[in-house]
């Protein structure tokens, strides 16, 4: 690609929103403590994850291909979010777990479903979106930080919806696993681990597989990607 055909407007605006996006991932980890006894933070900081890879990241993506289909799914995503909001809203105040406790696994399942494929492209096009940038500078390394700790959050998604449905698939948890579920997401993530996975039901140690896995193969596409644009380049 020409020097003339860069827009370096363009390039500044997308690699502040890498940043911004990096940082935004990081507070919200720094928060998840404040979940054990304020539950509505997680979901009100889903939402702002949200909005920001909605809207922000959308708006300076050098990828023009399927962006209204993003828009979908991410509107989408963000419409069940906001009523998962909601009925967390309602439980906290009302303290009545009738038509919350029946309804939360059918839902929390279509929240999983569309957060799985809404991120899952976010992170495909995110991939793309680096390996197309023609400076590598330190705001593109935090663009691939952050997809990484994105798949953190999908995670946490994941074990949460195999709790609704399984609950024996874990040790002893409080009524609100929230939080403990999304740092033991991180825990698989960076190989670290974690103790919550009942060792005798497989549902919920193949989702902890999945999540390493998953960021293992993240980082293995990522490294593969760069290197073969870096000879292909050269050659």
């Amino acid at each position: 690609m020409d020097r003339h055909f860069w827009d370096i407007n363009r390039i500044r605006k997308r690699h502040v929103a890498y940043r911004y996006l990096l940082f935004l991932e990081v507070f919200i980890i720094c928060i998840i403590p404040l979940g054990f006894s304020y539950p509505l933070v997680l979901s009100a900081s889903a939402l702002i994850l949200e909005l920001y890879v909605l809207f922000f990241m959308g708006k300076v993506s050098n990828l023009r291909k399927g962006r209204r289909f993003m828009y979908f799914l991410g509107a989408s995503a963000f419409v069940v979010e906001l009523i998962w909001f909601i009925l967390d809203l309602s439980y906290t105040v009302s303290y009545v777990d009738g038509f919350f406790a029946l309804n939360q696994p059918a839902l929390s399942l279509l929240r999983f479903t569309l957060w799985f494929f809404f991120f899952g492209l976010l992170l495909i096009r995110l991939i793309k979106s680096l390996i197309r940038e023609p400076f590598v500078t330190t705001s593109v390394v935090m663009g691939a930080g952050a997809g990484y700790l994105m798949l953190g959050f999908v995670g946490g998604v994941l074990l949460n919806t195999i709790f609704y449905f399984q609950p024996v698939a874990f040790v002893p948890l409080p009524q609100n696993p929230t939080a403990i579920l999304n740092i033991a997401a991180f825990g698989y993530l960076t190989t670290l681990g974690s103790s919550v996975v009942n060792q005798d039901y497989p549902l919920a140690q193949i989702g902890a597989l999945l999540i390493t896995l998953g960021g293992q193969l993240y980082v293995a596409i990522l490294i593969a990607l760069v290197l073969g644009r870096y000879h292909s380049r050269r050659s």
